[in-house]
């Protein structure tokens, strides 16, 4: 995992984490469309959270880790 200044920097988190969700997405063949439609989410949910604009709840991410079929700690550790 990336360190961050002493101060614990969320947009540059969140970012991160949008990137390598889009990794991880994109590596498992599903488009946004596809991992919204399965994990019950809006497409506009899932582009959100990959530009760093949306910070999740923990159910959103369980959601999409089910869908990916990876662990919740697989999806946030980068």
């Amino acid at each position: 995992m990336e360190r961050f200044n002493d101060e614990f920097d969320k947009k540059a988190y969140l970012k991160k984490f949008g990137e390598h969700l889009g990794k991880i997405r994109r590596s498992k063949g599903y488009s946004m469309d596809l991992l919204g439609d399965e994990a019950g989410l809006a497409r506009g949910t899932i582009s959100k959270i990959e530009s760093g604009i949306n910070d999740p709840k923990l159910s959103t991410l369980a959601k999409i880790a089910e869908t990916l079929q990876i662990s919740i700690e697989k999806l946030v550790k980068f």
